[in-house]
């Protein structure tokens, strides 16, 4: 579901849009988004970047069991077991 969400526009079907709602709405890059989405300006996109970003536009419960998985797993919360452990 995140590849979706993230994939380049190219890849998705083009529906029909009024002229009004095209206008209002300019198509962005994917380097454009990315560009977008990195607040603290270190290059990368985080989980936590990437979360925001998408509850911006979608709104706040949007995929939230999708994206709290990602949290979890990038925290280094998603292993219960005790030899597990946080590698960065």
């Amino acid at each position: 579901m995140l590849a979706a969400l993230l994939a380049p526009a190219a890849s998705f079907v083009v529906a029909p849009v009024h002229a009004d709602e095209a206008s209002s709405q300019p198509l962005m890059s994917v380097a454009e988004n990315l560009r977008e989405m990195d607040k603290d300006k270190d290059g990368m996109v985080s989980v936590h970047e990437v979360r925001a970003a998408i509850e911006a536009r979608h709104g706040k419960g949007y995929a939230q069991s999708l994206l709290a998985d990602m949290e979890a797993s990038a925290d280094g919360r998603s292993c219960s077991t005790p030899f597990a452990q946080n590698f960065y």
